[in-house]
């Protein structure tokens, strides 16, 4: 009888871009994680043919590559959600198709969850990409508080990797379309209202990558979305009033001019970069 897989890596794909360059790489770096007990499943819905063509080379050449396709999923927390109905493994880690795991990534991810039962899910510091190139990294409280959610998010979504049963409490991720594009923002909190912790590895084992300026500047939709979903899990935390400036922070910070947000954010990386070189 075949053992199964102790993760199931899970990834959406909706690429309409002929160079697979980035694609090839976040592949590749799965497949050479130096854990190797896992499936990975691809959900693949919309994509042109180059990037069909690139993943169906890949599922030929390994086994653990399972392609799922001719679903009907275009949004990223449909295409997500798809994979959990045929995950067979225990622990599912996340995946994006730009970004790119450090080899070692699953390893210590993996020893620090078993040695830690009380621990539902884990991240990592990553590097900040933007345009092939390193602008800083981001380094991230080791044991975010609800409290640490009020400005930013305190964990990067790829980098997760969850026990299945911390999913299934919380019934996987919301489709709904006032939580597209912060679906990982209302997961991480429907889990701390279950009293689900995580934490982050101190250690950058991912490089994370940005939108080019100019296509990063997100539309007001997808802020007021941003808006309702912190109302919504802010107040099931017991938050407000006291954190009602921090709903409407996404649509106060898109009038900003992007170019200008843009470099306040890399200078703010920059900053707490140094600051905690100085302190290591």
């Amino acid at each position: 009888m075949k053992q199964l897989p102790e993760i199931s890596v899970i990834m959406g794909v909706y690429n309409q871009r002929s160079d697979t360059t980035m694609l090839q790489r976040a592949v590749q770096s799965i497949l050479g994680q130096s854990y190797g007990d896992f499936e990975f499943l691809i959900c693949d819905d919309g994509s042109c043919e180059a990037v069909t063509s690139a993943l169906d080379e890949f599922a030929s050449g390994d086994p653990r590559i399972r392609l799922l396709r001719g679903g009907g999923k275009y949004t990223l927390p449909q295409k997500l959600n798809y994979c959990l109905r045929f995950a067979k493994g225990r622990y599912i880690a996340r995946m994006d198709d730009d970004d790119y795991s450090f080899p070692e990534r699953f390893e210590l991810q993996m020893k620090l969850l078993s040695e830690n039962p009380e621990i539902s899910f884990i991240g990592s510091n990553v590097n900040l990409i933007r345009n092939g190139k390193l602008i800083g990294e981001r380094i991230l409280p080791a044991f975010p508080k609800k409290e640490d959610f009020l400005f930013v998010q305190p964990y990067i979504h790829p980098t997760l990797i969850f026990r299945r049963e911390a999913l299934d409490i919380v019934g996987g991720y919301s489709e709904k379309r006032w939580q597209l594009l912060c679906e990982d923002f209302d997961l991480l909190l429907r889990m701390y209202e279950k009293g689900l912790i995580g934490c982050n590895v101190q250690k950058t084992l991912f490089d994370y990558t940005l939108p080019p300026i100019g296509r990063s500047k997100r539309k007001f939709q997808h802020r007021l979305n941003e808006a309702v979903t912190r109302w919504e899990r802010f107040q099931s935390l017991n938050m407000l009033p006291a954190a009602l400036p921090y709903v409407v922070k996404p649509l106060i910070v898109g009038l900003i001019p992007e170019k200008i947000l843009e470099r306040m954010k890399e200078r703010h990386y920059s900053k707490n970069n140094n600051h905690e070189s100085r302190n290591e």
